[in-house]
């Protein structure tokens, strides 16, 4: 039988994914690339903003025939949006079934290990017992779909109940995996020639597993940060989510001294006014931010920073969303992933603020932050002009060869051999544009 996973929102979805996979192949599945040929669909989603769950909710009707036309297809539904039960429909009650009729089974994610057992109910599948022995999604080999760009769980769940936010309710509280079995992971994607380790959890600052030494007189992040570096073929290390508030000196004090910590850090900032952090419930303040930034361009003057922004947060008034644009501005922030804020039912922000801010005035600010991202860009982009970068090629498009600098900067060249994938090529930069650089290679 095929299966087909859609994939939606953040980087620990697409890890889940690879661990969902790792499931489906041991018990006889096989891939195919869309809807239409598949007998197992998995939607693994977001829910951070309402739209998400619309989103999945319009594809219902898109089903319908589907399933019409192959009595077989089961489609079932994890990630976010599944926060109470997992099992199958008529089993477990869930208002996904409600509203979706054409929903067999939905999981939480931190009930991975049931997909087997529902799989046997639904497709009468015999594999089960192939994956008795994976004991927890911690202990799930992934199968990885880009083999130079891994990204590996150090942790799952969330102890901070931001106001709008809904993933601790989803993930539950943080489980952090050991220390041993992440530089196991990372050993193994190093022999696969996997050339960048992307680390991710909810809050990897608050990363503290029961295989962390208590005499290095450093935080377990940084320590689990230094091994990953002395292991042979790691060239570049990301990872995601910082939360400003638990960012710690150890971990800044890496940069300039491991070779693979790379001069970028994706650092969620949300909001630049203290009034409108506190109705978020993140338990810091700008000023905060202003200490972090300066101690990691103390340490790489030209470091890349990228962040998260939420435009039209409850009772976001003119002067609070003009010290978020002061902020970036004095910041130099030059990449910003900008969201409209929506309502989540079932958060703090939902219960106790109103949702006041009219579409169009959230519309007009999310414009302003992308222009103003979109000057700050380009003025950084301006010093690889004429400089060589290296490029790890993650496509081939239009002609194109297109990947990532080490400071997350996207940099293209003309070429179109697959072969490249997955390969560091260096370009001397001629062109530097607002969200790309482009050049030859050298």
């Amino acid at each position: 039988m095929k299966y087909f996973i859609q994939t939606y929102g953040c980087q620990m979805n697409y890890s889940d994914s690879e661990r969902i996979t790792t499931i489906l192949h041991k018990m006889g599945y096989t891939k195919t690339d869309g809807f239409q040929d598949a007998d197992l669909i998995i939607l693994n989603t977001c829910s951070v903003k309402q739209k998400a769950e619309d989103r999945i909710y319009g594809l219902g009707e898109i089903f319908a025939p589907m399933k019409k036309k192959n009595p077989n297809l089961k489609i079932g539904i994890t990630g976010c949006m599944i926060r109470e039960a997992s099992g199958i429909r008529n089993e477990v009650k869930h208002d996904v079934f409600r509203i979706m009729p054409t929903i067999d089974f939905v999981f939480q994610i931190k009930d991975l290990m049931q997909l087997p057992e529902i799989l046997h109910k639904l497709h009468h599948t015999e594999g089960a017992e192939e994956v008795k022995d994976l004991c927890s999604y911690f202990h799930i080999d992934p199968t990885v779909t880009n083999l130079a760009q891994v990204f590996i769980p150090i942790s799952s769940g969330c102890n901070n109940f931001c106001s709008y936010c809904i993933v601790p309710y989803a993930r539950g509280r943080e489980e952090c995996r050991p220390m041993a079995d992440i530089l196991d992971e990372v050993k193994k994607a190093a022999k696969r020639e996997a050339k960048e380790i992307n680390l991710v959890g909810q809050n990897v600052n608050t990363y503290k597993p029961d295989d962390t030494d208590p005499e290095s007189g450093e935080s377990p992040f940084a320590q689990l940060l230094r091994k990953i570096d002395t292991v042979e073929g790691v060239d570049r290390i990301r990872f995601y989510t910082v939360h400003p508030k638990d960012m710690t000196d150890d971990v800044i004090n890496l940069y300039g001294e491991l070779k693979s910590m790379v001069p970028h850090i994706h650092l969620p900032i949300q909001s630049g006014s203290a009034t409108v952090l506190k109705r978020m419930n993140r338990h810091y303040t700008p000023d905060r931010l202003r200490e972090l930034v300066q101690k990691l361009r103390a340490r790489l003057p030209d470091m890349s920073i990228s962040t998260d922004i939420i435009v039209g947060f409850c009772g976001e008034t003119e002067e609070e969303f003009m010290e978020s644009c002061n902020l970036i501005e004095e910041l130099k922030i030059d990449l910003i992933y900008v969201s409209k804020y929506s309502e989540r039912k079932g958060t703090l922000a939902s219960e106790k603020y109103k949702d006041d801010v009219p579409a169009e005035v959230k519309k007009d600010r999310f414009f302003r932050i992308t222009e103003l991202m979109k000057n700050i860009s380009h003025e950084y982009n301006q010093q690889f002009k004429g400089e060589k970068v290296k490029i790890l090629v993650e496509r081939i498009r239009k002609g194109y060869a297109d990947g990532k600098t080490p400071e997350f900067k996207m940099a293209r060249f003309k070429a179109d051999d697959p072969k490249l994938i997955g390969k560091y090529v260096t370009i001397k930069v001629d062109k530097p544009m607002e969200w790309c650089l482009e050049g030859k290679a050298v």
